[in-house]
């Protein structure tokens, strides 16, 4: 067959599937292989045919059949690697990448999918080295420019990704749709980074006016919502959403952590259930539901589970399903099969994120060393009071956090970074107070308290003590071997540290011998809260703290579980329960798994003597 009439037959087959007639195309393309099986235009188009229509091994095999036949051709290369991201196999994308830049080092295309492959494995820092490489050698193409705005709003490097994205505006590139939309949405995502709420919801609302079947915008306006506290509002969202987009999984995934997080646990496991109908593969949802959920309603799904392969997953399934498993495991009484399938959980996590460990250690003796002092003591007369809840985290500060703001003055801000953001943009110390406030009063409602849980804030207690005249420091203390189990159990993906019993041990330990150095300092500031004490005997633990802040009495402190706060943290789920101490001394059914941990803590001789009691 002459090359134009194939070439016309092709086209007639891309027709007949953009009007739905696949089985039609189908044909054609298939009376065209019997006899133009060597084409590269044929079998481009229909790899391309079988990818649209998600048949991806098939697509898989006409890709590498032109690699082979055509070496040369970049595309097919970046065709196939693109599917074996969508299956999450990133080191078999990489690879075939990594063949064709031999072949074209200067391709623009390929350098970009090199900076998507890397931006969807969270390595912003490569993704930034292929897309300035691909922009070098195409100035003009506003989609390498998009994804390096996206990539600088992952970084944090807020304003250098508004310049980007405010530049494409004023070329007037909104008269593309799709190159509308997103500017538009990554304009709102730096926004909601700098917690610039109007200016996000703003450019959000006017999305959904303009295009009403919007995901994505309906999709951040709930997060946006979420971020400013008003869980109820980021639900209604996610409910229109999905009333217009039914199919679109990222609401249920949204729903169904914001219905944990405001307590509602049924609704939670009704939600992971549904997505899990949907996809049986999604072991994020198998992990969500091993924290809330026995699966004792759902044994095929809970086998499933079990019978998993772990080895034949991608590196993200097979850390949520080891997970999972995990949890269900502990929760059956198997510690020893737990243990095994936490450290596989783990060990795969730590072969994606380095540490921080030594950051942390670091910019913890940076301000150990530093020598504060403030003499001008200006905020004493009119500032609120805020108290730091400090601590290594799964220390029992979210339950603190709990009966704290059962008082009606207090307001909880949670986990929020305030105060060290407002640290690295001060000129000098005594800008912090200012700073600080500014982000305070720019998300929560005035109050008279605040309440800070940004636990590694025990770092700045010189900084608290100084600047913070009124504001108390109350020190979260566990069982460190508990503590450091706990931390170890709890896929903490922001903390890289904890995929590491050694690291996590050492962290501990630096922080106890900090914290311990700070008391002495600033013993009239700090306050230790032991959660084992409370625990055991809250009746005298809680009218303690109570006195120490200087409040008055009430029975409702004993209650916190009955307290209808939404709890974003890991301890969401847990937290709505009456006090339980089957976590006291848990470590125990883990020694075998500890060693590492009992090693380094026992260097220690206050905490050695803790953990030999």
């Amino acid at each position: 067959m002459k090359k134009i009439d194939l070439l016309k037959k092709i086209e007639e087959a891309k027709i007949k599937q953009k009007a739905g007639n696949t089985l039609e195309a189908n044909q054609i393309f298939q009376v065209l292989l019997k006899s133009n099986n060597d084409s590269f235009d044929l079998l481009y188009a229909y790899g391309l045919f079988c990818r649209d229509l998600k048949n991806f091994n098939l697509a898989k095999r006409v890709f590498l059949n032109l690699i082979n036949k055509f070496p040369s051709s970049i595309n097919p290369y970046i065709l196939l690697a693109e599917i074996l991201k969508i299956e999450n196999k990133f080191k078999e994308a990489e690879r075939v990448l990594l063949k064709a830049i031999k072949i074209d080092p200067n391709h623009g295309d390929l350098l970009y999918n090199f900076s998507l492959l890397y931006f969807a494995l969270g390595k912003f820092d490569y993704a930034l080295v292929y897309i300035d490489k691909a922009i070098k050698l195409s100035i003009n193409n506003d989609i390498y420019k998009l994804l390096k705005s996206e990539i600088y709003i992952k970084k944090s490097n807020i304003d250098e990704a508004l310049f980007i994205l405010d530049d494409l505006n004023k070329n007037k590139i909104e008269k593309d749709k799709n190159k509308e939309i997103r500017i538009n949405i990554l304009l709102a995502e730096a926004f909601l980074k700098k917690r610039k709420y109007v200016e996000a919801e703003i450019i959000l609302l006017k999305l959904i006016k303009k295009f009403p079947e919007l995901e994505l915008a309906y999709l951040n306006l709930s997060i946006l919502y979420n971020n400013k506290n008003q869980l109820s509002k980021s639900i209604q969202i996610l409910k229109k959403g999905i009333d217009l987009s039914p199919n679109f999984m990222p609401f249920y995934k949204n729903l169904a952590t914001f219905y944990r997080n405001s307590g509602q646990l049924k609704l939670a496991i009704e939600t992971n259930l549904f997505i899990i109908s949907r996809n049986k593969f999604d072991f994020n949802s198998f992990y969500e539901l091993s924290e809330i959920y026995d699966f004792k309603n759902h044994k095929n799904e809970l086998n499933f589970l079990l019978d998993t392969k772990l080895d034949n997953l991608n590196p993200s399934s097979k850390i949520y399903a080891a997970f999972a498993i995990s949890n269900l495991l502990h929760k059956e009484g198997k510690f020893k099969e737990s243990a095994k399938y936490l450290k596989i959980a783990n060990d795969e996590s730590m072969k994606y994120k380095k540490s921080d460990l030594s950051l942390k250690i670091k910019h913890t003796e940076y301000y150990r060393l530093l020598k504060i002092k403030n003499l001008k003591n200006k905020y004493l007369n009119n500032s609120p009071n805020y108290i730091f809840i400090v601590g290594m985290p799964r220390s029992g500060s979210t339950l603190l956090e709990n009966i704290l703001s059962l008082n009606t003055e207090v307001t909880d801000m949670g986990e929020v970074n305030f105060l060290e953001e407002s640290i690295k943009e001060a000129k000098n110390f005594e800008d912090v107070y200012d700073l600080y406030e500014k982000k305070v009063i720019n998300q929560f409602p005035s109050s008279i308290i605040y309440t800070d849980k940004s636990l590694f804030n025990y770092m700045y207690c010189s900084v608290i003590s100084n600047f913070f005249p009124k504001a108390k420091i109350i020190n979260c203390i566990r069982n460190p071997l508990d503590n450091i189990l706990s931390i170890y159990r709890a896929n903490f993906l922001k903390q890289s540290f904890s995929f590491s019993l050694t690291d996590i041990s050492s962290l501990y330990l630096h922080y106890f011998e900090t914290i311990e150095e700070y008391k002495i300092k600033y013993s009239e500031n700090i306050y230790d809260y032991h959660y084992e004490n409370l625990i055991e005997n809250p009746n005298d633990v809680i009218p303690g703290i109570i006195k120490w802040l200087d409040w008055d009495w009430d029975e409702k402190y004993l209650s916190p579980h009955q307290n209808k706060r939404n709890v974003y943290t890991a301890s969401s789920a847990q937290i709505r329960k009456k006090f339980y101490s089957s976590s006291i001394g848990i470590w125990q059914e883990y020694k075998e798994l500890l060693e590492p941990a009992i090693e380094i803590i026992k260097t220690n001789k206050i905490l050695g003597d803790k953990i030999s009691q």
